[in-house]
């Protein structure tokens, strides 16, 4: 489609929920065009987990099975970084990098969320392998094992103990920062035999990804066989905020049941919006809003009319 004429709808993101929604799009005969900044949230792990019908395909290729599925109902996807978004419902402009502009009546953003990482030595040798973030996803892989659990604040006691579904050998690793936890916290840690370490970490030592030692500052280790840390979040894209959507402290969008925003003609999918980080479930959201948009572009005369 040549850039000047309209597009029924532009997706901003590539990963499950954006091409699920460009994909259900097309189902409806909607022109669709899904712009990828290739940067996703999960790519150095090895598998998705838990997707039914596949059989843990890498990220990478899980989200290469997309792109051909989506263009193969006729969606049009670029790798391109989107640098704004103006206009308003029915008539939105999007800019990209090279300033080049599409137009659409609605807008979708799956623009996900980043991880705020600590900047310790062997972290990124090992992280997607033996370090992760998400216990949903990496949790049924650590049953029985020695784990290591970095973070603080009443936060990090909260998930230390969601991984008693799966073992009972935990320990939470505050990496010198004040533990800032309620006693409360402190007391259902210490009933579960949990303890909590607040030396500063120097590295992490592994091998071939696997996760071996946990080095202190004071020279000494301790053996661990995985290691999964919560410190922060941030959203993938603060284009959501620039339109003026509402979100939360965390930079969650607010949505309804269709997906749409608060702003009118934006519906918005996947991790950045309310619910578990998972892919499946960023592929139903997607789907799921892309319905959304399709009801409200279907025209008022092919409607029943309310008396």
């Amino acid at each position: 489609m040549p850039e000047q004429e309209q597009y029924d709808a532009i997706v901003i993101g590539g990963g499950p929920a954006g091409l699920a929604a460009a994909l259900w799009l097309r189902r409806y005969e909607r022109t669709v065009r899904l712009f990828d900044a290739q940067d996703p949230r999960n790519k150095v792990t090895w598998a998705v987990h838990g997707y039914f019908g596949v059989d843990e395909p890498s990220p990478l290729e899980l989200r290469r099975i997309g792109r051909e599925h989506a263009v193969a109902a006729g969606a049009e996807l670029e790798a391109a970084v989107v640098k704004t978004v103006a206009g308003q419902e029915d008539d939105f402009t999007v800019t990209l990098s090279d300033d080049r502009e599409f137009r659409a009546r609605r807008i979708l953003f799956a623009t996900g969320l980043k991880d705020i990482k600590p900047e310790i030595p062997g972290f990124d040798e090992l992280y997607g392998r033996s370090i992760w973030h998400c216990p949903d996803c990496d949790g049924p892989g650590v049953r029985g094992k020695k784990v290591a659990i970095l973070g603080w604040g009443t936060a990090i006691a909260r998930y230390a103990l969601y991984f008693l579904t799966w073992t009972d050998q935990l320990t939470v690793l505050t990496h010198s920062h004040d533990r800032d936890m309620s006693p409360e916290a402190l007391e259902t840690l210490a009933e579960h035999g949990i303890r909590v370490d607040k030396r500063a970490i120097t590295r992490f030592e592994g091998e071939n990804g696997c996760l071996r030692a946990v080095v202190f500052h004071d020279g000494a280790e301790e053996p661990f066989d995985a290691l999964f840390f919560h410190i922060a979040t941030g959203a993938g894209s603060t284009l959501p905020q620039d339109m003026g959507c509402a979100i939360d402290e965390e930079g969650i969008l607010e949505v309804d049941r269709d997906f749409a925003t608060t702003i009118p003609g934006i519906h918005a999918a996947g991790d950045i919006t309310p619910g578990t980080r998972l892919v499946i479930r960023a592929a139903y959201e997607g789907t799921r809003a892309a319905i959304g948009i399709h009801k409200s572009l279907i025209p008022p005369e092919e409607k029943v009319k309310k008396r």
